[in-house]
Formats: C-alpha cells, structure tokens, sequence
C-alpha cells in the first residue's frame, strides 16, 4: 500500500500522467492549465512527444479575428514567435467548446525550443491566455522493457519495446511455429493466465487470430491491445500464449502505468489521435443488439410469438450485402448449411431488399444447379422467401435494413427454426451484389465462431462513431469501353483514400490501385466475341513486392490470386493474364490530400505525376470474352488483393448504356409522343 501511494507521489511531483483509455494524452505539463486572460480560453496540456502537444478542454469564444496557437522562445509570449496548427490547420483559429486539439510543431523544431505556448492575436498583439513551460519537460517516449526469454517453442526476442499506450513492438522474434493454439497475448497480473486476452498483429493487418503454423525467424512484429480490452496501462505482461494447453511460451512484465511515460497511440504519427468524434445510432428500437464487427456491422432483434424482427446495420455502400442467419451447424459457425437473409440497398440508393438464403456450398449460386449461395427459391430442392423487408436508411455512412422472418417455417428445404431458449451458432458475412442480384463472395466474414441466444435480456450496442472520412463523397470515375475502343492501358497510382479506392469499391485500398487510361479503377464494359489489348506497366522486379503487380482478369472479386491456397483457387477462373511489364506509376508530387479534391481529374492533374522505369518496356495480353464469359468478372493484381475492379461483358453496347427495363421505358415513351404528334 505504501509503495502505491510513494508511486503516487512520484507521478504528480513529475508531472501527472492522466488516466489510460481513449483519453490518454500523453505526460501532462507540470502546471499545465492554460491560465485564462481573454476570450474564454482555457485548457490543460500535455506532451504526446517532444513534436506534439495535445490541449484537453480547450474552449475559445472564435471571435478575435487574428488568433492562432502561438509559441516562442522568449521569456514571455510576445509577437516574436510561430504559428502552430492546430489538428493539422494553420488557419485563423475558430471557436472551440471543450474540445481536444492536436498542436504539431513546425519542422525542424522541438518543445525543447520554445518556452511558453498561447493563445495570440497578431493584428492587436494580444496575449488570450498562455502556458509558461516548466525549464525541463521530460517528453514521452517509447520505453524499453529488454529481451524476451524462451519458455517453451524457441520463443525468444531481441527485446520488447512499449511504442505507445497502446503499442508493443517485439524486435528480431523467434517462434518455432509448432505451438498448437498460439496467440499474442497480454492480460493483467505479472503471470500469464487463460483470463487474459489475444493481442491484435499489425503483420497481419491487425488481426486477434491465432498464429498460424509456421517459423518466425528474426521477425519484428507490433501488437495492439484492442481498444475494448483498454491499453498498456491496463496489462501486466505481453508474450505468447497456447489457449488449448495453458502454456505460456515466454512473456515479459510490464511496469505499472506510473512507471511508463510512453506516447499516446498514433502520437508520432500524422494521423490524429481524434478522441472525440461524432456518433451515430441507427433509427429503429429493437430489444437486444449484438455487435458483429467493432464500428462496423451490427444486429438488432426482437422476438414476438411467431417472429424475429431483425435490423441490420453496417458502414457499407450501396450495392453491397449484409448477410445474417442461422449457422450450418449446431456446434460450431459453419457459412456451408447457413439460412441467412441478405439484404441491401441497391446502388441506385431508393430499392431496399431482403431474401431468404441457403447456402449449400461454398461458391457463389450456380443457377442452372440450384447449388452455393442461392436464394431458397433458387436452391435445390427449392424453398420459399420466407422473408419480409422492411423499413432501411441511408444516413452517416451506415446503411440499416429492417425484416421479419417467422421464427419457424414449413420450408423445411431451406429453413431452420429459430431458438429463442439457448445458445445458438450464427454466420454473417459482408460483400457485393452481382448485377444479376446474386450475392457475390462475400468481402468479411466470422473469424472465429460466434454465438447468440435470441431470447436473453436486453443488451446494447455502442454508436458508430461518425468522422469526416464518413461524409466525403466519393469520386464519379466515368466507366472506361465502348463501341470501337479495343485497348487499354493499364498503369499503377495512388489509391486516393475514402474518395478514391475505398470510396469506389467500398473495400479498404492499401494505397495504389490500378488506373486505366489515365483514372482510377473506372469499370469497364467489354463487348463478347470482340478482342481487346491491355497495355501493363505494372513491374517486372519481383524481388520488390511493393512494385511488382502482374495484370490479370478473374472471376474472382478480390484478386492476388498468388496469395491464394490451393482450396481458396478452387473455382477462380483466370480468363487473361498474369502479365507485368515495365512499372508506370502515378506518384504524389508533394503532401497533397487526395480528400481535399471533389474530382479525381483535380486531384489527378493538381497532385501526380506519372513516372515510368527507363525504358519503359510495356507487357501486352490480347482477350475475347465470348459466350461462356459472365457477365461481371474483374481486373486485378496477380500478386497482391484489392487493386483493381469490375469488367461488364455484355452482348452489345446498348446493354450497358441503358438497362432493358429503362430501354423498354423509353421505347413506351418514345411511341406515345410519336402518336400524340400523329394524332
């Protein structure tokens, strides 16, 4: 108890470190509150690095109207100093109501080269309130905790290393891989136990899964503490542990959160931090709610006597699905077997649909079989749509789709009976609908198996938080083919954020994306039995992954079919390619925000610069969709997923100008004008 209390001590004589979560700032400058002269200005400030300052509670009326965050390095603040910008901006300051705000220091400098921090209004030279810094401020910083001694499957690192409050990075990790049931695991106590929890891999791109079976050898990895599971402060050790066994293969202790002046998560990085955001909760009222995927996809039910009323709500795009029912087995998330209901909002946004599925096989619904994902109507043997669509919004970002389904049907094909008494195991998935109004592949699906008891007691889900990313429209990209047009050229550029790749396919781009002709992933409408030239600069060194990209075309909607295993190629078709080439890429000219631009051709001719290899040496391949070709398959990387998008086949151009139901609509009207000009 006496050792706690002298902690205590310690952190406040030293500057006090304000508590873990979502509102960890950093080390709080000793003294820290802004001492307030004019304007309402008030706040308290820590250090999140010795380039990065963070204002809690910062409130300013807006109304001077030259005032910026001032810093200088006399003994007191005076016209003699720098701007700072504030959360990114270096503009005239607005007003402020108890916000956080992110201060990042101009290049070249340090909190060490200033002495005070204000609040300043140029044009009357008016100090609104300031901060005198202490003569040393011990900035955050990563910490080390040393080696990572073997305990049992040749675990071993080089040393651990606390990036951030909520970051550790294991530096030159061997692991023999042959643990059975592996996990990155941290929880709280100095001892590794079963009560503790799967830490999220960076490598493999952020995910709490187990590792798989095989050998690290010198291998640097960073794992987060999840957000729901609180930070560093909140563990006592990191290290890998074996669930199925209890056994602990080598950890190290983590010391007490007095003890660690660490940055805050994202600290030194140009991404903010944003600890406060807007949120949003879907419009309907449901008993009981389950979260699917953390921010992202969320179930809403409630039972009456003979139904369930289910409401769905995800952050995806028109035109894509979400998927979710009963699982196909009774122990265990298995999508084979699966009655799930599908439902979407159509790309045109105003058509809401919900249908009953069974999915009898692990492809997408082979129609003249009546097998994979098939609506019950569709299967084999056929059932009923036993569902009724409801109400659906559009709104933040989260689209919501209301249905009923009877909780005991007497398709007993296609239908299971819905227990509301127990445990039961369910599937859902995400992913795009074909133009056919088939669900395609699905995009993200269960990780690990998941369970719902339909008749508990209320439970409720967190908002979605809501951040400008959310609310910027993506770039209209004019679709590439038409009569006559027979090549393409196909290049590699910037994938241009929530306007560009993610905001396009509704999928999460890794920075490039194919551009055809000059723009991004455009879909592109092929005509059957007419041959077309793709020219590919997509890179010939493979020994630099990050530039080799051969070109191909798939039926496959993810592409990198090189990342594949041999069950998950089963069934991918490869119509053309993989060709290469020399690489051409459309590279930034300068720190341009691709979100800054409301056109891709802005952006394009503002902000890149298209540089090739010398010489540059194109690949070619020739193609001919022909009558067995689908009428939706895709362009992708070889090599890596998520570069490319979609190729409609269609059988003359009209098809893809006008669908048929719009081309008879307009044929009706067409001919009542002629006869009321007749007449």
């Amino acid at each position: 108890m006496m050792a706690e209390f002298y902690k205590l001590l310690l952190a406040i004589y030293c500057g006090s470190i304000i508590v873990s979560g979502e509102g960890y700032y950093g080390k709080q400058i000793t003294n820290g509150k802004i001492r307030t002269l004019a304007h309402r200005v008030t706040g308290t400030v820590y250090a999140a690095s010795n380039k990065r300052l963070y204002i809690e509670g910062f409130s300013y009326d807006g109304t001077a109207p030259d005032a910026f965050a001032w810093m200088g390095s006399s003994d007191a603040p005076s016209s003699a100093g720098d701007i700072i910008p504030v959360n990114g901006s270096s503009g005239v300051l607005g007003s402020f109501s108890n916000d956080v705000v992110r201060l990042d220091l101009p290049d070249g400098k340090t909190l060490s080269d200033y002495k005070w921090l204000s609040i300043w209004c140029r044009r009357f030279t008016a100090n609104f309130g300031d901060l005198i810094f202490p003569a040393q401020i011990k900035t955050p910083a990563p910490v080390s905790l040393g080696q990572l001694e073997t305990r049992a499957h040749k675990v071993r690192a080089d040393d651990v290393i606390v990036l951030n409050h909520r970051q550790i990075k294991l530096v030159n990790l061997d692991y023999d891989g042959n643990g059975p049931d592996a996990y990155y695991w941290g929880g709280s106590g100095g001892t590794p136990n079963s009560n503790g929890f799967a830490l999220a891999d960076e490598s493999r791109s952020g995910s709490t899964a187990k590792l798989p079976g095989q050998a690290l050898n010198d291998k640097t990895v960073t794992v987060t503490v999840p957000a729901n599971r609180g930070d560093v402060f909140s563990i006592g050790y990191v290290g890998l542990w074996c669930v199925r066994f209890t056994q602990d293969f080598g950890h190290v202790d983590i010391p007490p959160m007095s003890e660690l002046n660490v940055p805050p998560f994202d600290g030194e990085s140009a991404v903010p931090i944003a600890p406060t955001k807007d949120t949003y909760t879907p419009p309907v009222t449901r008993d009981n709610c389950e979260v699917l995927i953390d921010d992202t996809y969320q179930v809403r039910w409630s039972v009456t006597a003979t139904d369930i009323e289910v409401s769905l709500s995800a952050r995806i795009f028109p035109g894509t699905y979400m998927a979710f029912g009963l699982s196909g087995s009774d122990t265990r998330t298995s999508m084979i077997g699966s009655d799930v209901t599908v439902a979407w909002l159509a790309e045109t946004g105003i058509k809401t649909n919900a249908v009953d599925y069974y999915l009898s096989a692990y492809q997408q619904c082979v129609v003249s079989s009546g097998s994979g994902a098939c609506t019950d109507e569709g299967s084999t043997p056929a059932g009923t749509n036993d569902v009724i669509v409801g109400e659906s919004s559009n709104e933040n970002g989260i689209i919501t789709i209301s249905y009923t389904k009877p909780l005991s049907t007497s398709d007993t094909n296609t239908d299971k009976v819905i227990a509301t008494d127990k445990d039961v195991f369910v599937s859902w998935s995400i992913g795009p609908i074909n133009p056919n109004g088939l669900a395609a592949k699905h995009r993200q699906q269960p990780s690990s198996d998941v369970k719902i008891n339909f008749g508990r007691a209320t439970s409720e889900c967190p908002a979605f938080t809501v951040g400008d990313k959310e609310n910027l429209k993506k770039w209209e990209i004019p679709k590439a083919g038409k009569e006559g047009k027979t090549e393409f050229q196909l290049d590699m550029g910037q994938a241009g954020g929530p306007r560009g790749y993610e905001g396009i396919t509704g999928q999460p781009g890794w920075g490039i994306a194919w551009y055809v002709d000059g723009f991004i992933i455009p879909e592109i409408t092929l005509k059957r039995n007419v041959t077309y030239t793709f020219t590919v600069n997509g890179g010939s060194d493979e020994t630099i992954q990050a530039s080799y990209h051969p070109f191909y075309i798939t039926n496959d909607e993810e592409g990198g079919y090189f990342q594949k295993t041999a069950e998950e190629q089963q069934g991918v078709i490869i119509y053309a390619g993989p060709v290469n080439g020399s690489l051409c890429e459309y590279q930034s000219m300068g720190a341009y925000n691709p979100d800054d631009f409301d056109t891709f051709e802005k952006y394009r001719d503002t902000s890149l610069n298209r540089v090739c290899d010398s010489p540059e040496e194109p690949a070619t391949v020739t193609w001919t969709p022909d009558a067995d070709t689908p009428d939706l398959v895709y362009y992708h990387c070889y090599t890596h997923k998520w570069l490319g998008w979609k190729i409609n086949i269609v059988d003359d151009y009209t098809d893809a100008s006008l669908p048929s139901t719009t081309i008879s609509m307009v044929t009706l009207i067409a001919s009542m004008l002629i006869a009321i000009i007749m007449m």
